[in-house]
This record gives C-alpha cells, structure tokens and sequence, in this order.
C-alpha cells in the first residue's frame, strides 16, 4: 500500500508541476548524451550535426550522476549519444550510475557488441535495459535507412550474443528492440516483430519518425521519410495485425493507443489526443547544455542540474512546451496517469479497494492520499493569491 501511495504522490507531483510550472517533481527520464560522436549516418538523425567532437567529461557524468541518485525520486538514467559505445570509459560510466541505485538504460545501434565477451560485460553491468535499434525485417531496409552497409546483420548478430549470454547467466538486462517508423519501412513493421522474437529481443517499442530532435516544437512535415496518405493505410494495416499478435502473444510495449500514429502522420494530433509534461524529461548533451524541448536554460558546467530546472529560461521553455500545438508522441515526454486530478484520485481509491488489507489500513491509506492532494491544493491557492 506504501508503493500506492508513493506512486500516487509521484503523480500528483508531475500534475501540480506543470500546473503551477514549477518543478515540484523531479524528471523521470533523465536522458545524458555523452557523446554525438557515431559511426553511422543514419539519415532521420539530426543529433551528430548538431554538436560536433564534443562529450562529457567523465568526472562531469559523475558530478551529473551522484546528484541525481540524491534526489531519491524515481528517475531512469539513459545514456545515448551518437554511440555510447565509442566511449572508452562506457563499462565504468554504467557501473557508476548502477552502483548508486540509479536505474539505468543504454540505447545503441549495437554495431560494437561483436562478440560474446563483450555482450557478458554488457549483461554482468546492472543495466536495466539495453534498447538496440533496428529500423527493418530486412537487410537492405535497416542498412538504407542507417546508411551503413552491414548494419543489419551487425544487429542480429549483437542480440544474438546478448539473448544467449543472458540466458547463460540467468540474469540480465531486458533487452529491446527499437524500431523507428517511416516511409521505408512502413511496410515491414510487423515483420519487425518475428524478427525481435527470434533474435531473443524481450521487448519492441515503436517510435514515430522525428524530424528536428533537438526541437520538437519545429518538427514538420517534411523528408521522404514522412508518410503520406497512402502509406498512413498500410500503417493503419500494420497496427491491426501489430494489435492482434500483441494480444495474444505480448511483446510488444504500447506506451499509447497505437492508432494515434496515425493521426501523427496526418497532422491531426491534438493535445487532446496525447499531452507532454515539461517535466518528465530532460537531455543533457554533450557540451553539458541542458534542455527539454527547444533551447537550451541551463549548463551543467556552470551549475547543478537542480538549478538548471530553475532558470527563468526553464520556465519559458516549459511554457512553450504547453502551448505547443504540434504533439510529437515521443513517449518520454508523456505522464498521462497525471494529466487528470480526477482519473489520478479514482485510480488511486481503486487500487486501494482491490489490495488485500484490513479495511482500516485502507482508510487510513485513502485519508494521508487525501492528505497529500490537500497539500498540493493549499500550494496552488497560495499561488494565486501572489
């Protein structure tokens, strides 16, 4: 009932946060891209043209880790870059992360984990999850859209390493398999999923194709890569048959309802439709900038992570977020247990009603929730009378 409460909190947090625009609640993605050094050029991918021969310093990572872990909230640490993998220091920067309590993930186009040794130091680190990206069921699909010769089979061939190491072990990080949709490879998206399964991956997400990552808010309609009205069809044919197998089999992680790509790629999303929460993540990118969705407000050379949330230009840049009337459906910006005071309530008095206790430790359970919404309450009249 404790963890009840505690996720009720939590929720709470994220809703009287963007209500009243301060960062009551900590962010729950905290992505650090310590590198955008890549050995692929992969063509939906704006990140490495963005900051070029830069990365965090390791004794920075760690400053950015410990304060972090001190926050004692739920956060999930995901290193990304360019290629995490290039870093000399990877195995020691995860160590770090995993060693103060931080749930920790890596996503990687996994081209470095060539052989089992490598995949046992992956499996033996106490990552959470290990995501790969892989964007075909087929050869020529994955390696076109990464314009990397090989870049397919050197896929396969790292979650191979990495399933069977797993297995060897009988402990692990989950391992995922990433696929970003798009023109080119609409057509194979379910196929992605025998694949995955094959290969040993436990877990596929999909994600809607990007086009300006370092701004969502100035994401267009553009690039080949961009659906039209006849492949928003045989999209729409992929998720029946995506929906069906996930059904029965699982798989697949719908962090949403799945027809809403759909609208996505018509450009008829609305926020009504799907809600970011400025507070639910932030980036920080190799030159220690930190940001959110659009500019950068703060530096993690020139001040804590905590204070970066504070800036004024934090408030702006999650004022904007709230204005944005282009939804980009990335999952790490999206909460939408706390979009709703009302649904967070009932939701919290359900689970409540359904765990096995006496009737008096569910009362008193219900009255410290109440509690605890009262308090956000008092915050936000306070507020007003400013």
């Amino acid at each position: 009932m404790k963890d009840i409460l505690r996720e009720f909190d939590t929720n709470l947090r994220f809703h009287f946060s963007e209500v009243l625009n301060r960062p009551l609640a900590k962010p729950y993605w905290v992505f650090i891209s310590l590198s955008h050094n890549c050995n692929f050029d992969c063509q939906m991918c704006g990140v490495k043209k963005i900051i070029k021969g830069q990365e965090l310093e390791a004794g920075l990572v760690k400053k950015i880790l410990f304060e972090v872990a001190g926050w004692q909230a739920d956060c999930t640490v995901l290193f990304t870059g360019g290629e995490p993998f290039l870093r000399k220091d990877i195995f020691d920067i995860i160590g770090q992360s995993v060693s103060l309590g931080l749930k920790t993930e890596v996503v990687t186009n996994a081209s470095l984990i060539t052989d089992s040794a490598i995949a046992g130091r992956i499996i033996d680190s106490g990552l959470a999850n290990i995501a790969v990206s892989l964007d075909g069921a087929r050869p020529q699909t994955h390696d076109y859209i990464r314009r990397m010769p090989g870049a397919y089979a050197r896929a396969i061939t790292a979650v191979n390493y990495l399933s069977r190491e797993k297995k060897k072990k009988g402990y692990g990080p989950q391992i995922s398999v990433w696929t970003t949709m798009m023109k080119e490879n609409v057509r194979e998206l379910y196929e992605v999923i025998a694949l995955a399964r094959d290969i040993g991956a436990e877990c596929l997400v999909y994600h809607p194709v990007i086009v300006a990552q370092d701004d969502m808010q100035n994401t267009l309609k553009a690039g080949h890569f961009w659906l039209d009205a006849k492949d928003t069809d045989i999209l729409s044919e992929e998720i029946k048959k995506i929906q069906a197998y996930r059904e029965k089999n699982g798989l697949v992680a719908f962090l949403h309802e799945p027809y809403l790509w759909i609208k996505y790629f018509k450009n008829i999303l609305t926020k009504e439709d799907w809600r970011c929460n400025p507070f639910v993540f932030i980036d920080i990118g190799p030159d220690g900038d930190v940001r959110s969705c659009g500019p950068a407000f703060g530096n993690v050379k020139k001040m804590s992570l905590s204070d970066c949330l504070e800036t004024q230009e934090a408030r702006k840049a999650r004022q904007r977020m709230q204005c944005c009337q282009k939804p980009c459906l990335q999952t790490c910006w999206g909460r939408p247990e706390s979009d709703h005071l009302a649904g967070m309530v009932e939701d919290f008095i359900r689970r409540l009603d359904n765990y096995e206790a006496p009737r008096e430790s569910k009362s008193k359970m219900i009255k410290d929730g109440l509690a605890l919404l009262a308090g956000y309450q008092d915050l936000l009249a306070r507020n007003r009378k400013k």
